[in-house]
């Protein structure tokens, strides 16, 4: 989960303290080139072509902070800060949504106290859930055809001239609306077999949106958590009607 901002500037000493407050829980660092920011526009059409920046001083790395596993890690650049959880190891539990929440804010406000900056100016928050489902290498390669039942493997006549498939992928998108009709979150669910190893599926969902201006009077930190707390429980919720029975059934979903 994580947030997006502008208007602010990250500077490169921020950066190395940063590393100072994080040092006890994520002593390892490494630098990446930033991650282009994935926008969502609402009530408007993307602009098209091809966006110019120009800058008064170079462009700072994504400085990733981990935990001595690698399982846990805080990605932080110039207009993005993110925390996220991957299990490193089969025998390691997945954490508790309330747990990384807790973690999660602990993190943004130290780096918000870090750069002078309370309320963040935030542009979009978001949050993501990424599912393997290892098959036992028996099925056919349409598989994630009987795993994810709006997907759908016969429609009419329209699949019967064609040969057998041999890849199947799916993505759905739904706009979320304020009771005055407004747009402000899009869910993104898409499943596809891993290109590295297509006996395992992959089922992503994303929540991502403008969390600012719909509960009057809160604070940003407020606003934030409530729209990351919305998030969850649709993931949660569009999980279970995604999926079927078996699907839950392999991925170990509580019942």
């Amino acid at each position: 989960m994580g947030v997006s901002f502008e208007g602010i500037k990250v500077r490169a000493i921020d950066l190395g303290e940063l590393r100072r407050r994080f040092v006890k829980t994520h002593p390892v660092v490494e630098e990446h080139p930033p991650v282009p920011l994935q926008v969502e526009r609402f009530g408007r059409a993307a602009r098209p072509g091809i966006e110019f920046q120009f800058m008064d001083f170079p462009p700072i790395p994504m400085v990733v902070f981990l935990a001595e596993d690698r399982s846990s890690l805080i990605q932080v650049q110039g207009d993005r800060f993110h925390c996220a959880w991957r299990r490193v190891q089969d025998e390691t539990p997945y954490p508790r949504y309330e747990s990384f929440r807790r973690d999660f804010l602990a993190n943004l406000q130290a780096f918000c106290a870090q750069i002078g900056h309370d309320e963040l100016p935030i542009t979009q928050a978001e949050i993501n859930y990424v599912n393997d489902m290892p098959t036992d290498g028996t099925e056919r390669p349409d598989t994630l055809a009987n795993l994810l039942p709006l997907s759908g493997r016969n429609r009419g006549n329209a699949v019967s001239v064609l040969p057998e498939i041999s890849m199947v992928s799916t993505s759905q998108h739904f706009t979320m609306k304020s009771g005055e009709g407004v747009e402000y979150a899009r869910l993104h669910i898409a499943g596809e077999p891993l290109a590295a190893n297509p006996d395992t599926v992959r089922l992503t969902f994303t929540y991502r949106g403008e969390p600012g201006g719909r509960t009057s009077g809160a604070s940003m930190l407020e606003m934030i958590m409530g729209f990351l707390d919305e998030g969850h429980d649709q993931i949660v919720r569009s999980f279970a009607v995604n999926t079927t029975a078996e699907a839950q059934k392999n991925w170990g979903r509580a019942q």
